[in-house]
């Protein structure tokens, strides 16, 4: 007995002076930010690897990178240290919109034709009336069952990229693939600006908010004429003037600063920035002639700008959702809603257009991860003005959606990818063949 006292105390007198000698060391680099970003950039990098060996996309390792080091486990990634890096989170999140908005081609809309935007229009309402219902059932109020509803028909862009081109599919399926992806997250963007803005209205009818009707409505339609006037103006004074610029340090120069304009304004105005900044990518591609200046800016400060953006929403998940039982139902029934109505809409959208058996089976399996735009919403909640014009217990249902979708996200990116190469195999090679 005295020799275990004795070891335990000796013990405790090294953890104690390790910690007398670490703490002056470590402490003030985790207050630091640029050891915060520098650590964000190169945990993000190694995990987003691991993740691709191992069959995943490169978010998933982003997100997973997140989770260790944030404030929940590993405390490097600290709170304060989140909010003050919030300029950066803003950017990624405009050039994700932007991103969505330079998908919006009028000649893709017009190649593409008729099937993509029923097959669009399947998956978007196949997802949002199963989900909407699902989880009003459960007990969410029904603005927050609802606002999951429209969150159901964004997809991931990146991760669809990356399976097409590792499989290296080619092909009528992957050409309507694409148009599903790009049309069906830029409608998405979009109905979720919508809904957001008449958050009030539906409170009102809901009976839980005593708000002027009248009044509230003409808000929120202004809010969204106003997202969309903003990010037209910006995309018309990009078009104009860089149209002359050749790729370089102009265009990167010029680029970045109107996508801060745009989105400083909406933020100093209570708008929606992602509705604004996809607007400022449609309106921008469908203009100009030669956009690679342009387009070259935005892949070259993307990389770093996604990496930090998804740690920072790793770091937002707390691993004790998964002891509770409320979020994860939520999360649950939420995943399963979401693949099986997009699955009805889709199969029966391809039957109205008469599309191959190969879409029809393959195509809802495709959609299935869904990361990148759909984070970009629903951490835009978070700090939405509208929460403070919304009853308690709603702005606090809204603030649980993003911890249930956050879950989600994660499962569908580690379950999805190898579902989606499956089917993208299976529908590249049969309807080729």
């Amino acid at each position: 007995m005295g020799l275990r006292l004795y070891q335990e105390h000796m013990l405790e007198h090294t953890r104690s002076a390790m910690d007398h000698f670490i703490e002056p060391l470590v402490y003030p680099l985790l207050g630091n930010h640029l050891f915060a970003v520098g650590f964000i950039l190169l945990s993000g990098y190694l995990l987003g690897r691991v993740a691709q060996k191992v069959g995943l996309p490169e978010i998933t390792g982003f997100i997973i990178a997140g989770l260790i080091a944030g404030p929940h486990l590993g405390g490097v990634i600290q709170q304060q240290v989140k909010a003050d890096l919030q300029l950066l989170t803003e950017l990624a999140l405009a050039i994700i919109a932007f991103t969505v908005g330079t998908n919006v081609l009028r000649s893709t809309l017009v190649r593409v034709g008729r099937s993509v935007v029923l097959l669009t229009a399947g998956h978007i309402l196949g997802g949002l009336l199963l989900v909407t219902a699902a989880l009003a059932v459960l007990g969410l109020p029904f603005s927050v069952a609802l606002l999951m509803g429209v969150l159901a028909g964004g997809s991931s862009p990146g991760t669809v990229v990356a399976i097409v081109e590792s499989v290296r599919a080619r092909g009528p399926f992957v050409d309507h693939l694409f148009g599903v992806v790009a049309l069906a997250t830029a409608v998405t963007i979009t109905a979720f600006g919508v809904v957001l803005a008449f958050l009030p209205v539906i409170a009102r009818v809901e009976g839980g908010a005593q708000l002027p009707l009248a009044a509230t409505i003409t808000r929120a339609l202004s809010d969204v004429g106003l997202s969309v006037l903003t990010g037209a103006a910006g995309g018309g004074v990009l078009y104009f003037s860089t149209r002359r610029f050749a790729p370089g340090n102009r265009s990167i120069i010029f680029t970045i600063a109107i996508l801060l304009f745009v989105t400083s304004l909406a933020l100093a105005y209570d708008f929606s920035t992602l509705l604004s900044n996809m607007t400022l990518g449609v309106v921008y591609i469908n203009l100009a002639q030669n956009p690679l200046g342009v387009m070259q800016t935005i892949r070259s400060w993307s990389p770093p700008l996604y990496a930090v953006f998804f740690v920072l929403a790793g770091a937002k998940l707390d691993p004790a959702v998964v002891t509770d039982a409320a979020v994860l139902l939520y999360g649950s029934v939420y995943v399963a809603a979401r693949i099986a109505g997009s699955y009805l809409g889709t199969s029966a959208a391809s039957r109205l257009c008469s599309t191959t058996s190969e879409i029809r089976k393959y195509m809802p399996l495709c959609l299935v991860p869904q990361a990148g735009v759909v984070l970009g919403l629903v951490l835009v909640l978070e700090d939405a003005p509208i929460l403070d014009t919304l009853p308690a217990p709603l702005a606090a249902a809204l603030v649980q959606l993003v911890t249930i979708t956050l879950l989600a996200v994660l499962i569908k990116e580690i379950v999805g990818p190898p579902i989606s190469a499956f089917a993208l195999k299976r529908g590249a090679e049969t309807g080729n063949a």
